[in-house]
Order: C-alpha cells, then structure tokens, then sequence
C-alpha cells in the first residue's frame, strides 16, 4: 500500500519547467528530426525521378506498417487502461494519444503512395489471368475502400476520442466550470470499447491484404489477431520511451517505480499473449500441412531467414520474459527500456517476415542508401510532429490525474 501511495503521490502537480521547458537539447534534437525528414522526402522524390535507385518496396511498407501499428497503440493504450479504471497510467495517456494524431498525416499518405507504386509488385491478384476465379473483394477498388475506409473510420473516432479528453485541459477559467468532468470520464468510458473495436477492424483489413493475402490461397482466422497483437504488444512496449523522456524533464514526478512496474506486468502479460497467438497461427499452418501454407513458414524459420526468424523469437518471447521474471527489471526504467528495444525488433523482423521472404529468396534489409534514408526519414516525421504536438498541448492529462483513483 505504501508503494501505492508512493506512485500516485505529486501526479496532480505538474511542474513549471516541464510546462514550459524548451531547452537547447530539445531544439537540436528537432532541428537533426527535421534534417532526416527532409532528406527521406528528397530521396522519395529522387526514386520517382531517376530508374537508377530504386527503394525497395515490400521494405517500406515493412516500416510503414511498423510505425503504423505502434503509433495507433497510443489510443489503444489509453482506452484499454480507461476501461479498467486504471490508476498508475494516467501520466502516459496524453502522450500516448498524441502519439496516435502524429501518425495520422503519414498513415493516409505513406498508404496511397504505396497503393499508387507499389500495388503491382505486392498485391499479384489484382493481375490474375482472365480464367482463374477470384471473389470480387479481390480488386482495386474494394482494395482501396476496405483499407482507407478502415484507417479514417479509427483516425476520426480517435479525433473525436482525444478531442473529448483535450476538453477539460484547454478549458480556463470560467469556460472550466462548465464542464463536468464526470460526465467526459464517463463518455470516455463509453467511447473506450468503440476505439478498441474500430482498431480491431482496420488492422484486420491491414493484416489480409498487406500480408495474408500475399501468400496465394493462404486464409487464416488466427492471423489478422496475431497481426494487430503484435502492435498492441510493440507499443506497449514503446511506452516505456515516454516515461524515459519525461522522467529526464520532471525527474520522476510522474514516473515513479509503481507506474514503471505496473507497465512492466502488462508487457509481461502481452509477451505470453503473443506467445499464444504465434503457436496458434503457426499451430494451425503445421497440423494442416498444406504446401502453400507450410512452404513460407519453413522459409521463415530455415536457410537465408532463419537467422532473422530466431532473432524474431529471442527479442519476442526470450528476453522479455526472461526479465519479466524478475521484479528488479520491472521497476528499471533502464531495464524496461532494454526490453522495449528488444520487443519492438523483434516486431519489426515478425513484419519483415511476413512481407518480404514472399518476394525475395535472399533479401538483405536496408543494403542501400535509399531504404535506410526513407525508413529513417518516415520515423524522424513521425517523432518531428509527435514534438510539435506536444509543444502545443498539455503533454499531461492533468484533470485525469488530479481525480481520485
């Protein structure tokens, strides 16, 4: 119980410097994010102007699908801890919503472009031959509305969603009385499943065409759920660089041992979760032994990609319960961290797996300048306007945090 205490003590003071800190650090850290956006746009624009670099496709949409699922995490975050009434994760739910909003420009954006260049090369059943049979979900067309369709119906709900928990913190003075802050905790409560679901439904459509689907005739129910899972396992993980951050700039106020423990339970708990639902879809590919299935599964985990694939498992499953066994490493910012690092490659290289190996027998990710200038490019656009957010806002749901548990 005194540990208890201990974490929830100071959450409603929330300290000047971090409010209005702007330091030197800050500043160089966004002018070095803005240099390698600018450089990942000047390098798209090359590829499209020049036939001599070429980036390899099937690799962005690796990282464009990563970043994806870890930034849509950050609202997924939030409504599964509202929805339990969670104490302890109050300080993250500001950043981790943010994080969401900053992804969405580059989620609409970085889809047409890969639905414009790249929808030859990864999506073969647009172009079957006249006398194969193909369902009519199988065209460009219901392509687009499926997979847009199912982005802007999340990104919208999460406007309306973060807007609603934006409300009572951008309010001042007189406006702050007319707001009943029980009645935005219970609409949040009620929006809450509503996210969860639309979430659900626009990674489902994600999982069946960026990657099921590009095995011919593989069809799965257990593998849309260990798709979008693993982005709800990654960006949990990820939480772990908010409290980083802000423990460096308020020294802890909000991020104490209890807060950094009770993250590391939850990902703990995801690791076994993720664990499950691996053995489970690859349970069903093994028993079933049908050669469509089974060849891209043993080209994953033997020759050229194996050790990509055991890399995948250690950094998944290995480690992070190895550390989540022991409750010193759950209380370590600096342990956690470590573990966060290791989850999020290990879900990068589960995505790699997935795409990739379908194209190319012998493929060695980013071996040219122009793969690591867009990958980098795209993370350092998605951190510059996660910053800029939160320059403008409260990084800090204060009215949440000032309420009793």
């Amino acid at each position: 119980m005194a540990k208890h205490e201990r974490g929830k003590r100071n959450m409603s003071a929330i300290p000047e410097a971090v409010i209005n800190a702007k330091s030197q650090r800050g500043g160089r850290a966004f002018f070095v994010l803005i240099m390698i956006f600018l450089i990942g746009v000047a390098s798209a624009v090359f590829a499209v102007l020049s036939g001599d670099a070429q980036p390899d496709l099937p690799l962005f949409t690796v990282s464009y699908l990563f970043l994806l699922g870890i930034s849509q995490t950050g609202v997924v975050f939030t409504a599964m801890l509202r929805l339990v009434k969670s104490d302890w994760g109050k300080p993250w739910y500001r950043l981790a919503e943010l994080s969401t909003l900053a992804y969405f420009p580059f989620a609409i954006v970085g889809f047409l472009l890969i639905i414009y260049y790249a929808r030859d090369e990864l999506f073969y059943w647009l172009h079957v031959s006249p006398e194969e049979h193909i369902s009519p979900w199988l065209n460009i067309d219901w392509l687009v509305i499926r997979d847009l369709g199912g982005l802007l119906l999340f990104y919208l709900l999460s406007i309306m969603y973060i807007g609603n928990a934006l409300r009572p913190d951008l309010q001042t003075g007189d406006d702050s009385a007319t707001i009943d802050r029980d009645e935005t905790e219970t609409r949040l409560y009620q929006l809450s499943p509503i996210i969860l679901i639309a979430f659900v439904v626009c990674n489902t459509f994600i999982a069946w065409d960026f990657a099921m689907m590009l095995v011919p005739h593989w069809h799965s129910t257990v593998f849309p759920i260990h798709f979008w899972f693993g982005n709800v396992f990654a960006g949990s993980a990820a939480m772990i660089a908010i409290a980083a951050v802000m423990r460096r700039a308020d020294g802890g106020a909000h991020f104490g041992q209890y807060q950094i423990k009770c993250l590391g339970m939850l990902v703990t708990g995801f690791t076994l979760l993720w664990m499950y639902f691996f053995w489970a879809q690859f349970f069903v590919i093994w028993f079933g032994n049908l050669p469509h299935e089974t060849e891209p599964l043993w080209r994953q985990m033997d020759g050229h990609y194996a050790p990509y694939f055991w890399t995948m498992m250690t950094a998944c499953f290995v480690v992070p319960f190895t550390a989540g066994v022991f409750a010193i490493v759950k209380r370590s910012v600096l342990g956690m961290c470590i573990v966060a690092v290791a989850i999020n490659l290990g879900i990068w290289i589960n995505k790699y797996l997935m795409i990739v190996p379908v194209y190319s027998p012998d493929d060695r990710p980013f071996d040219q300048w122009i793969d690591i200038a867009l990958a980098l490019g795209l993370l350092a656009g998605f951190l510059m306007t996660l910053m800029i957010l939160a320059r403008r806002l409260p990084i800090y749901s204060n009215w949440e945090m000032s309420r009793e548990a």
